[in-house]
C-alpha cells in the first residue's frame, strides 16, 4: 500500500502518524514546514520505504506520484475543485496497479457531508438522479472508468444523500442564511450561482422563487430584475407587493413543467421582453404568444376564463412574479452551449432547430393548438393539415411503466444524419401511411422528427423533445410496423449523439 491522507492541520498529522506507527505502519508527515523534504519524501512513498504519507494542503495538485493506491480523506472541504484534485492522486495509471481505494473518513462522521455533488463532478451531468448511478454500479461514468462502492459504504452514502438532500426546509435556511455567507444581492441566479449542487429544478420541485422568499421571510431582502419596477408602475402595484398563492402556484406550474425545460433562445427572449412590456402589447398573430398562455394556463382561453389572448396574457403581470420569470430565463439563456437556428420556409412556427420543446409546445407554434382549441395528443405522430406537415415524437428509453407493448417502438441514431424510425403497427409500405411516408416528398409534405432521451427527469418532470428538424425519407423494411430510415437535413447535435445511438448497439 502507498497512501497519501489528506489532515486538517500539523496537529492532526502530527497524530495520524503516531497512531499509524503505533499500530506498525509506516508513516510520515510533509507540510509547509518541512516542504523543503517534499522530494525525499515522495520518493521514500513510491519506493515503499514508507506507506503511507501524511499532508496538509500539499499535494493538491500539480504532482504525479503513479504508485498511490490509496486516499484518506480527513479534512472535510466544500470545494469540488479541491476534491477533484486530491482524487486525482490516485487515479494516475501504473504497471502493478489496479484500482484506487478511496476512504473516506469526513463522510462516514459528517452527517451534513455532501455525498451527491462529490460522486456527480466524478461522473458528469445526466438525467439520472445520483442515487439511482449509485444504486446501478455508474452505468454513466466516463468511458473507461469504474467506481465500486461496498455495500455498508453504497448504504451510507445513499442515506446520506436522502437526508441532505435540497428539501424546502433545507431551501428555506439557505435563503436566510444567503445574507449572512455573500455579499452579493439576494436573487434567484445569484443563490443559483452560489450553490452549484443546487440544480434549479430541484428548486422549483418544492418552491417557486417568490413563494421560497415568502416562507422564508426575506422578501424584504431581495432585489430583483429592474423589471419589477416598470411592472410595478403599469400594475399600479407597490414593488414589494404579495401575490396571491393562486399566481404563485400558477408560475411555479409553469416553470416547473414548460419553462425550465424549453431551451429555445428565441422562446426565452420573448418571455423575457413580454415581462419588459408587463404583458402588454401583445402581437396576437405570433405563435409565441399561444404558446405563453398554454404554458401558464394550460388550458383554452374560454376554459381559463378569458375572452381575448391579451386578457390572459395581461392576467400575469406581477412585480415579483415577473421579475422571477426574468431571472429564470436569464439563467436558462446563460446555461446554452449549442447553436440554434430557425427552420426554413415556415415563417409562422417560430421554433428552432436543436432545441427542446414540451410537445404541447410544438402544437402550438405550428398553429395546430389555438387560443379556442386545444389539441392533446399523446400519440407518436400528428399532421399539421394546414402546413402539410408531419410531426414526429420520439422517446428513445422506453418505460414499461409509460409505454404499452404495442409502443415500444425500436428508434434510434445509425449515425448523426441517419435516424431509423419503427413506424405504428397497422403502417405498410403498399397502402395509407405507408406509401406517404415512402412518397412525402412528390406530394410536398414535410416531415419533422423530435427525439427526447426519455419521459421523465430525476425530479419526475417531463422530458421535452429536441427538434432534429426536417427529415427526408431513404429506405424501409418490414411490414406493420415499417422500419423506415431518415435523413436528417441537419445533423443531430452532439449533446443527443450518445443517447440516439447507444439503443442500436445493445
Amino acid at each position: 500500500m502507498r497512501a497519501l491522507a489528506f489532515c486538517v492541520s500539523r496537529d492532526h498529522a502530527d497524530y495520524m502518524v503516531k497512531q499509524f506507527r503505533f499500530n506498525r505502519i509506516k508513516a510520515d508527515i510533509l507540510t509547509s514546514d518541512n516542504s523543503h523534504e517534499r522530494a525525499a519524501k515522495q520518493q521514500a512513498l513510491r519506493s515503499g520505504e514508507i506507506n503511507i504519507l501524511c499532508v496538509v494542503d500539499i499535494f493538491n495538485e500539480g504532482v504525479d506520484i503513479p504508485e498511490v493506491d490509496t486516499l484518506l480523506f480527513l479534512r472535510p472541504t466544500e470545494s469540488l475543485t479541491i476534491f477533484l484534485q486530491q482524487l486525482g492522486r490516485g487515479l494516475r495509471l501504473a504497471d502493478d496497479k489496479q484500482c484506487c481505494t478511496v476512504l473516506d473518513f469526513v463522510g462516514n462522521a459528517r452527517q451534513e457531508y455532501d455525498f451527491a455533488s462529490k460522486f456527480r463532478a466524478l461522473i458528469g451531468r445526466s438525467n439520472t438522479a445520483i442515487s439511482n448511478e449509485i444504486e446501478q454500479g455508474f452505468p454513466n461514468a466516463p468511458l473507461g472508468c469504474s467506481i465500486q462502492l461496498s455495500r455498508q459504504a453504497q448504504d451510507l452514502i445513499l442515506n446520506n444523500i436522502k437526508n441532505a438532500i435540497f428539501n424546502a426546509r433545507r431551501l428555506q435556511l439557505a435563503v436566510q442564511h444567503f445574507s449572512q455567507h455573500h455579499s452579493e444581492p439576494l436573487n434567484l441566479i445569484n443563490f443559483l450561482r452560489l450553490n452549484p449542487t443546487l440544480e434549479i429544478r430541484a428548486l422549483y420541485k418544492h418552491r417557486g422563487w417568490v413563494q421560497l422568499l415568502q416562507e422564508s421571510n426575506t422578501l424584504a431582502q431581495y432585489q430583483p430584475a429592474l423589471v419589477c419596477l416598470k411592472v410595478a408602475e403599469e400594475t399600479k402595484l407597490g414593488f414589494y407587493a404579495e401575490p396571491t398563492q393562486e399566481l404563485c402556484n400558477l408560475y411555479k406550474r409553469a416553470l416547473t413543467t414548460r419553462i425550465i425545460g424549453c431551451d429555445d433562445i428565441g422562446y426565452l427572449q420573448y418571455l423575457h421582453a413580454l415581462c419588459l412590456k408587463g404583458f402588454e402589447h401583445i402581437d396576437t398573430q405570433d405563435q409565441r404568444a399561444i404558446m405563453c398562455h398554454y404554458d401558464f394556463w394550460q388550458t383554452t382561453g374560454e376554459k381559463a376564463g378569458f375572452s381575448t389572448l391579451q386578457d390572459s396574457l395581461k392576467a400575469l403581470a406581477h412585480p415579483l412574479l415577473c421579475g422571477e420569470l426574468v431571472e429564470v430565463v436569464t439563467w436558462q439563456m446563460q446555461q446554452l452551449k449549442h447553436k440554434q437556428s430557425e427552420l426554413p420556409n415556415l415563417p409562422n412556427v417560430p421554433l428552432r432547430l436543436h432545441a427542446r420543446y414540451a410537445r404541447e409546445q410544438i402544437l402550438a407554434a405550428f398553429g395546430a393548438t389555438t387560443f379556442a382549441k386545444q389539441i392533446v395528443s399523446r400519440e407518436g405522430v400528428y399532421v399539421v393539415k394546414k402546413h402539410n406537415v408531419e410531426l414526429l415524437f420520439v422517446t428513445l428509453n422506453k418505460n414499461p411503466k409509460v409505454f404499452s407493448p404495442n409502443t415500444m417502438y425500436h428508434d434510434y441514431a445509425i449515425n448523426e444524419s441517419l435516424f431509423h424510425w419503427q413506424s405504428q403497427n397497422s403502417t405498410r409500405p403498399d397502402s395509407g401511411k405507408g406509401l406517404d411516408y415512402i412518397h412525402h416528398k412528390a406530394t410536398s409534405k414535410r416531415i419533422f422528427l423530435f427525439v427526447r432521451e426519455q419521459s421523465d427527469d430525476e425530479f419526475g418532470n417531463t422530458i421535452g423533445f429536441v427538434n432534429f428538424g426536417e427529415v427526408e425519407y431513404v429506405s424501409h423494411t418490414g411490414s406493420q410496423p415499417m422500419n423506415i430510415i431518415w435523413q436528417l437535413q441537419n445533423p443531430m447535435p452532439d449533446f443527443m449523439w450518445h443517447d440516439t445511438a447507444k439503443l442500436a448497439m445493445g
